[in-house]
């Protein structure tokens, strides 16, 4: 069974090879798309900029917001199986001047690209707590034959954009990226967290959805093969008080945790048209566990307060993986018992997150954008 799957994925990136090789008129910029709640962010800067010479491949996820750059003149294209083997994406994604990427993306492996290309990694987090790439648990169980795609695919990507030099340690161990080039303009998406009159109108929303009470959020991740723990919100609430109150959000994908939260009378799931970098704007406690999150809301509220709840810390480590030295720059914000996340929220042992921010947002100054469409124009 094994050597048919090897055999039918070796046969799939043949035939991209192949379609590779179709005439097609160059355009300057490929975007693949898989995360559009993070690339949505970037595509508003590029769409506008790049217009018709601008390509968007889209996963099935992302179909919505990738039509919607089409009133810029932006073609788009699905990577669905059947429906990449019938358009020009391949051809176009091969002879393009720069690809952009926020993920991993198995048909390039099948690309053999000019040494013009510049094949970009943006990523979809401004940091990482779970492992991934071939540190991941998953892929260190593959065959050896698996790592070598997953490999391949690695090897296609020229450059990466970063928002930390912790993120070139993790990318160049994760995806073996050892001769990439990095490029320290930051996580594009966090340029929101400089722009002072979105950040007032996210004050202005903030407080007229919510008041001006201290407020909880509760952030967690996805956990794939088990459900995600559930806090306690109405001990949480008596024991925090009246002065506070719980807002929760679960990850997209965590329809049982949705189910749950929704059903919660002492936790607040409705944020009417807030985002989530609006909310970590202006929420005064984070509990998150190995999200993305945490990574954005020390940069959105540096005199905040973020706390790793992780009573799953080794089940979580042994399936899915953790980058090594997790929180250790927030080690006492880690909680394990839940019965002592009310003494961290009211007795938070740091002032701020300044140092957390000196190490996962360094470059991330509010600039990205603009220095990566200088980069792309000057090539």
């Amino acid at each position: 069974m094994k050597k048919v799957s090897t055999a039918v994925k070796n046969s799939y990136l043949k035939l991209i090879h192949l379609l590779s090789q179709r005439p097609v008129q160059k355009k300057k910029v490929v975007f693949l798309l898989s995360f559009p709640t993070t690339s949505n962010i970037i595509l508003d800067h590029l769409a506008p900029h790049f217009k018709h010479e601008l390509v968007i491949g889209y996963t099935a996820n992302s179909e919505q917001v990738a039509q919607s750059y089409q009133r810029f003149g932006c073609n788009t294209y699905s990577l669905a199986a059947k429906k990449i083997f019938s358009s020009n994406i391949v051809a176009l994604t091969k002879n393009a001047d720069v690809v952009l990427c926020d993920n991993y993306f198995a048909f390039l492996a099948g690309i053999q690209f000019s040494n013009r290309t510049a094949v970009v990694q943006l990523w979809h987090a401004a940091g990482a707590a779970k492992s991934f790439g071939l540190e991941a648990n998953y892929a260190k169980a593959q065959s050896n034959a698996d790592k070598e795609r997953y490999q391949a695919v690695y090897n296609r990507f020229t450059h990466y954009v970063i928002g930390s030099k912790k993120m070139k340690t993790i990318f160049e161990n994760s995806y073996h990226a050892k001769k990439a080039e990095f490029l320290p303009f930051g996580y594009l998406p966090t340029d929101i967290y400089f722009d002072s009159e979105l950040k007032r109108q996210n004050k202005k929303q903030f407080i007229a959805r919510f008041g001006t009470k201290k407020t909880l959020l509760y952030a967690p991740t996805y956990r794939e093969s088990y459900e995600t723990p559930l806090l306690d919100f109405t001990s949480l609430r008596q024991k925090l008080g009246t002065e506070w109150q719980l807002l929760a959000q679960a990850h997209p994908h965590d329809k049982i945790l949705q189910a749950k939260l929704a059903a919660h009378e002492d936790v607040i799931t409705s944020f009417d048209s807030l985002s989530l970098p609006a909310l970590l704007q202006n929420v005064d406690c984070l509990i998150s566990d190995y999200s993305s999150v945490p990574f954005e809301y020390a940069l959105a509220n540096p005199g905040g307060k973020l706390l790793y709840y992780c009573p799953d810390f080794n089940q979580y480590n042994e399936t899915v993986g953790l980058q090594q030295n997790f929180g250790e720059s927030l080690q006492k914000a880690i909680v394990i018992k839940e019965t002592e996340l009310v003494d961290r929220i009211l007795d938070y042992p740091y002032k701020n997150l300044v140092d957390f921010n000196n190490m996962w947002n360094t470059y991330n100054t509010g600039n990205a954008h603009k220095q990566l469409i200088g980069w792309i124009e000057n090539r």
